[in-house]
């Protein structure tokens, strides 16, 4: 029997020593995987001919002992279409257990590993319907094979180096779609006998030209989806070298900020990573969190148009000082609305609305609740908590914990309740940020 299934089935057996041959190149060399000698076993069985080899010698006999009898009361003609069912059922279970282990084995996800298990196994489909003789199935496989590596090689490479890049979901209900189509294209042998036996007939060519055409299909939306993936790709680069370059500005202008306002110098750096931790807690996506760690850096580059005799004025400021004091958030709002860019956007509405309050008593336009931005709620908290346990040439630091009290005592009055429960749940990485970036005496 096994010498019938290798003499019968030897090209499709040359094509799962190729699949073999391939994935253990791919596990040895680009993942680096041991006991390789025993995974190019295992792939060489759970292989898309192999399987199908196996699942028709056990298909062919599991009819003819369980269902032909039951079924031996309905007429002759219904014998056929309950055996292409069963055939159906029986080619799309199979693949289930040989698409996971092959998963594992590569160590890919699973929509990966399985997008990539069915472009063999469609290959092999593809060979058995056009391919009705042994040898011409093997030429149909090597000249499939051969425009895959040539057609598709930048597109393989691209897959290789950027998998996670790939929208593998819709190509993987392509294989299915194509693969189900292939199976009942194949399915047409039991319908018309003669297509197997090599006539070339109407039905033969019919079935050869939708096989084909469906294939090229999906070579095509392959190409498709990679070119999109590529240009995801330049695209996600270029706004990474935008946000270095509004980062480097941000930087620059917050150093002349620091230097002019008086500040202490770790006081924008610690603002920035208590508004990180932040925005962290209280749900926000981590490219949000990102950008106000480095928006929230501008929060108050306004006061670089504030005169330098109310910015380094070691005494409390009268009320006309403290009005023009003030205006540093309208400033912030000047300065960076013209300039465009995610995180100079948001440094803009940061700089603008973060002395506003959540009871409305706060400026510049006595905003009040959601009006205010979220970015500005947070850095709200952030700033104020730093200035409160930092020394000035005004007031000494206050504890950590009468600090705390504070913030903690002005939820819904001065802060949004959301933003200060977020900050009592972090107190603990607040205090960490405090102890890394300590003034310098």
């Amino acid at each position: 029997m096994l010498l019938f299934y290798v003499t019968y089935y030897w090209p499709r057996l040359i094509f799962a020593a190729y699949f073999t041959f391939a994935n253990t190149v791919l596990v040895k060399n680009v993942f680096r995987q041991k006991h390789v000698a025993l995974k190019a076993i295992v792939l060489f069985l759970i292989s898309c001919p192999v399987v199908s080899i196996v699942t028709e010698a056990l298909r062919v006999s599991s009819f003819e002992t369980f269902i032909a009898p039951a079924i031996s009361d309905f007429p002759d003609s219904y014998d056929q279409g309950f055996f292409l069912l069963y055939y159906f059922l029986c080619d799309a279970v199979s693949f289930i257990i040989p698409t996971y282990i092959y998963t594992k084995i590569v160590r890919d996800k699973w929509m990966i590993g399985s997008s990539i298990y069915f472009i063999y196994v469609v290959i092999d489909r593809y060979g058995m319907v056009v391919g009705v003789s042994q040898i011409t199935y093997l030429i149909v496989v090597i000249i499939v094979l051969f425009a895959f590596q040539f057609l598709m090689r930048d597109e393989m490479m691209f897959v290789i180096e950027h998998a996670k890049a790939i929208e593998w979901r819709p190509m993987l209900h392509y294989l299915l779609g194509l693969f189900f189509l292939l199976e009942a294209l194949y399915g047409s042998f039991f319908v018309f006998p003669e297509i197997e036996k090599g006539v070339i007939n109407l039905a033969a060519i019919w079935v050869d030209v939708i096989a084909t055409i469906t294939t090229v299909f999906f070579g095509s939306f392959a190409k498709i989806n990679t070119s999109s993936a590529r240009e995801q790709l330049l695209k996600l680069d270029y706004m990474k070298k935008l946000q270095d370059n509004q980062y480097n500005i941000i930087l620059k202008l917050t150093e002349i900020s620091e230097a002019k306002s008086g500040e202490t110098g770790q006081h924008v750096k610690r603002v920035s990573e208590y508004s990180a931790v932040l925005a962290a807690e209280i749900g926000l996506s981590s490219e949000d969190t990102e950008c106000i760690r480095i928006a929230s850096m501008m929060h108050d580059v306004g006061k670089l148009l504030i005169p330098k005799e109310i910015i380094e004025k070691p005494g409390p400021l009268t009320l006309d000082e403290t009005e023009h004091m003030k205006e540093h958030t309208s400033y912030g709002n000047e300065l960076l609305g013209k300039s465009s860019g995610e995180i100079i956007s948001m440094a803009r509405l940061i700089a603008y609305e973060h002395h506003e309050r959540w009871d409305g008593k706060g400026y510049p336009r006595g905003l009040k609740g959601n009006a205010i931005t979220v970015y500005a709620q947070i850095v709200a908290v952030a700033d104020v908590y730093d200035a409160l346990t930092s020394r000035r040439s005004y007031k000494e630091a206050w504890d950590r914990e009468v600090a705390r009290e504070e913030i903690i005592n002005q939820r819904g009055k001065q802060f949004s309740p959301m933003v200060v429960d977020a900050f009592v749940r972090c107190f603990d990485k607040i205090c960490a940020i405090q102890d890394e970036y300590v003034d310098e005496e």
